[in-house]
């Protein structure tokens, strides 16, 4: 039998299956009673789970953590790790981002490339399958995770509170083509600081760790800074990312408008909490404490992207330079948070990061390490890797690739031995965690041969 065929008959099953989970917003809400992540995460993880027992397979809900979706038999297991949840929406987007309408050949919507998008496909991979009746030798399960984006905790409780057992050999499609072999480090941290003259300064900006901000809003009372409104002019000129500023009631409300991306590739972005502060640096400040909060930025933040002025632009062969994103940041009422988000190399260790951090800000800031998250590295000639390698070649023809090393963390590294296997193309645009997320139809041919023969050839 044909698989790469016979999966095409299900595109447009696919298509309506993407559309459905995408219309279900699964940002991660406040806890409530049997919903960890809230009340979008849970109906995203039960509407995959409602599909899966549609479709005929055995599924099983872990407590609105993660789910399963399985068949087959064996000993072994062929896992396929995909999740639910989303990073927040932001503004600015041509389609509403919870609609997943269709529009010159593309599905628009937040979760289409990342990662509800590829979960369907796979899900379907698996149904052609398991309807040709083909024999395999390994069971296969997709696990659906609802935590992914923040943390992550779905799979810690599925495989270590709740001692599910871990798959043989895994991949998630989480991540680009070909195949992702070696993940950067993950290290999260919070500084803090209090200051006893800055009650009546507010400044917002970002909303997660790991995209690149966007917009940052600022409200300052006129007597603490002047010469903003000409300075914004001189800042503006020439730069496709602004500096907007209005005057009323005896303050300034300050916006700064930057481009979002995933933290794992800040270049691809512009940060607005960065900006803001290169553009205070240039503005006339008359009060001691906001003073020292810019000079901090213009002596550590800056507008780099690669952590220098900490001390922290680490590289090595494997996965190149470290990424440093300062990916949300709060003042108000005096109290100053900064999250911040670094990519680190896979030859060095999160440790020495985190210890050059504390050297750096100490005295200066509090330092919380929130996210500490080892790398992941899979030799490339592994039977993994190399099977899911000549797969993608034969199918795509694109002979030449190499396995590559990201700076983003997938549920890959949750397993003993896994990878991220797609699933974008590199004819497709990345725009993750970016507003007006889309998917292009046409690439759910290749996707979905892709996938079928990934799951068979692992399976059989």
């Amino acid at each position: 039998m044909d698989l790469q065929k016979k999966v095409l008959d299900y595109k447009e099953e696919v298509i309506k299956g993407i559309q459905g989970a995408v219309q279900i917003k699964s940002v991660q809400e406040p806890a409530k009673e049997g919903k960890p992540f809230g009340d979008g995460p849970a109906e995203a993880l039960q509407y995959f789970l409602n599909l899966g027992k549609e479709l005929g397979f055995e599924v099983k809900n872990f407590d609105n953590y993660a789910g399963t979706i399985e068949f087959g038999e064996g000993e072994e297991t062929v896992g396929i790790l995909g999740h639910v949840d989303v990073v927040p929406e932001g503004e600015g987007w041509t389609y509403p981002p919870y609609s997943a309408t269709i529009a010159d050949g593309k599905i628009f919507g937040r979760g289409t490339l990342d990662d509800k998008g590829p979960s369907m496909v796979c899900l379907y991979a698996m149904k052609a399958i398991k309807d040709s009746g083909v024999k395999l030798s390994r069971k296969v399960r997709m696990i659906i995770g609802a935590n992914e984006e923040t943390g992550s905790l779905c799979m810690e409780h599925y495989f270590n509170t709740l001692k599910q057992p871990q798959p043989t050999l895994a991949f998630t499609p989480d991540s680009s083509f070909p195949v992702t072999f070696a993940e950067k480090g993950i290290v999260r941290v919070k500084l803090a600081n209090t200051y006893k003259t800055l009650n009546n300064i507010t400044i917002k900006g970002g909303n997660a760790y790991n995209s690149v901000p966007d917009r940052t809003e600022a409200v300052l009372p006129i007597g603490y800074v002047d010469e903003v409104v000409e300075k914004a002019a001189s800042f503006n000129e020439g730069k496709e990312y602004k500096i907007e500023v209005e005057e009323k009631e005896g303050k300034y409300y300050i916006t700064s408008l930057g481009k979002s991306s995933h933290a794992a590739r800040p270049t691809e972005g512009y940060n607005s909490i960065s900006a803001l502060f290169a553009f205070l640096g240039t503005v006339n400040i008359k009060n001691d404490e906001l003073n020292s909060l810019v000079e901090f930025f213009r002596e550590y933040i800056k507008m780099e992207n690669n952590g220098a002025s900490f001390g922290i632009n680490f590289k090595d062969e494997e996965s190149g330079s470290l990424t440093l994103n300062l990916g949300k940041m709060t003042l108000e009422n005096g109290k100053l948070e900064l999250c911040i988000d670094m990519r680190c190399p896979v030859l060095v260790p999160n440790t020495k990061v985190i210890e050059t951090l504390k050297e750096k800000t100490a005295g200066k800031m509090e330092l919380e390490v929130t996210g500490n998250s080892a790398p992941l590295y899979v030799a490339k000639d592994s039977f993994l890797v190399s099977t899911l390698m000549d797969i993608y070649k034969e199918i795509t023809g694109d002979v030449d690739a190499q396995p590559v090393a990201i700076g983003g963390g997938t549920y890959a590294r949750e397993v003993t031995n896994g990878v991220a296997f797609g699933a974008l193309l590199s004819s497709q645009e990345n725009n993750m965690h970016q507003k007006n997320e889309y998917l292009e139809i046409d690439k759910i041919d290749t996707w979905l041969k892709i996938y079928v023969e990934a799951i068979y050839r692992l399976a059989k």
